[in-house]
């Protein structure tokens, strides 16, 4: 049943899920929790528990790698099983005062395959009927082997999409590159056209009204510039990603307050064709800082982009696709953009009312190992991932705060740099 249940899981925290739910099946058990080793900082990381509802209940979630049963479990690689004595409600530790659950019996196995480290560890208490015993412990070993040859298969088989998807995004980065620096000579002919029309418009003194369509072309001439300035800019950075070089940002002191609006507001339009409004607290007066405008400019489009596919989550079917040819859609969940300077940080914040997501789900994608989870709005993931590499450049710190059922928040923030 283990074999045949977690070859077919396509979805990383379904696999962590199923992997518990067999396990306490296969030995009944009342339920537990199943750890994922993070060998540098030395830690087991909270994946998920049963029964479900416990979560908001522990008292702590991430262990270290050293730490009670568990911890003896992963480090001696393992199964470890212990029964504990009946005792008054006045002797209970926190663990169980928190969850209102005594424990009578627990076993903690680790998850790995034979001569391997282990890549985790999964931990059950109170078998419902009677103690765990041998055939309980010879069941979980079974079962943890199965399930770590499953999730390597799984981190295997995203490694080489990502991979591919990622060399696929360089040639084309590449391409496209090549494409828009050509359009640089069209736009050095354009401004000496331009120039040479203005001399002779002097000449012959033309209407105010001409005069005024020939001065409303230089501020485009300029948008277009800094556009193809952009896309050259961005096809060698995923150019670079690609092929594993270091970033090359180009930093200037200058204001970010301009970037931000500008970046989010170009995502405006597929905002309203998908039910949400995008509201802004841009502070203008925000000190200018050493930074790299494309790479702002790229965080925060990538930000608000994820934002509004997580709204979009929320919005009923009947609503979904009916606001392309409506002027004014109605509006049935909200991104905030906010740029804020304190204590000496830029804060970029943007903030979703969409799903929110587990602590352990926002620990994957600041680790720039997670694909999109969202059903209608799919994604390679690499979108985050690009986020944290663009604010390491500027020293700059990515956190998120989210709980299920309450929306998101993802905040980068960047020290401050005059200089």
């Amino acid at each position: 049943m283990a074999t045949r249940k977690l070859a077919s899981s396509g979805n990383f925290n379904l696999l962590m899920k199923d992997v518990l739910a067999i396990c306490v099946e296969a030995v009944g058990a009342s339920g537990g929790t199943i750890y994922l080793h993070d060998a540098a900082a030395c830690r087991l990381t909270f994946q998920h528990v049963l029964p479900e509802d416990v979560a908001d209940r522990l008292p702590v979630k991430d262990i270290p790698d050293d730490f009670g049963m568990a911890g003896a479990a992963f480090q001696n690689h393992s199964t470890v099983c212990r029964e504990f004595p009946e005792k008054p409600e006045s002797d209970w530790n926190s663990f169980e005062r928190a969850t209102g659950t005594p424990v009578r019996s627990m076993v903690a196995t680790p998850l790995m395959m034979e001569d391997e480290t282990p890549i985790g560890v999964v931990q059950l208490l109170n078998k419902t009927d009677g103690c765990f015993d041998e055939t309980d412990i010879a069941v979980l070993d079974i079962v943890a082997a199965v399930a770590t040859m499953a999730y390597m298969n799984y981190r295997l088989t995203e490694e080489s999409t990502r991979a591919s998807t990622l060399l696929g995004m360089g040639k084309v980065g590449h391409d496209i590159g090549n494409l828009a620096a050509s359009l640089y000579a069209t736009l050095s002919f354009s401004d000496m056209a331009m120039t040479g029309l203005k001399d002779e418009l002097q000449k012959q003194k033309p209407e105010p009204m001409v005069s005024m369509y020939v001065e409303t072309l230089d501020p485009m001439f300029d948008d277009l510039k800094m556009s193809v300035d952009r896309i050259v800019g961005y096809s060698r950075l995923i150019s670079d990603m690609s092929a594993g070089r270091a970033l090359r940002p180009n930093k200037k002191v200058a204001p970010m307050a301009t970037t931000i609006q500008t970046s989010a507001a170009y995502l405006a339009t597929d905002a309203r064709k998908h039910h949400v409004a995008l509201r802004f607290e841009i502070d203008e007066e925000a000190p200018a800082t050493l930074h790299d405008e494309l790479y702002i400019f790229r965080i925060v489009q990538n930000l608000v982009g994820n934002a509004i596919k997580a709204v979009k989550e929320t919005v009923p079917d009947d609503w979904v696709g009916g606001a392309e040819d409506d002027d004014d859609p109605p509006v049935y969940g909200e991104v905030s953009v906010r740029y804020a300077f304190e204590n000496e940080q830029h804060l970029i914040e943007v903030s979703d009312t969409g799903p929110g997501m587990t602590r352990a789900t926002a620990e994957r994608i600041l680790s720039g190992n997670a694909r999109s989870q969202w059903d209608k709005g799919s994604g390679s993931g690499w979108g985050m991932k690009i986020v944290l590499e663009l604010a390491q450049t500027h020293d700059g710190r990515v956190t998120i705060d989210s709980e299920l059922g309450s929306g998101s928040t993802f905040r980068v923030a960047i020290p401050h740099c005059g200089d």
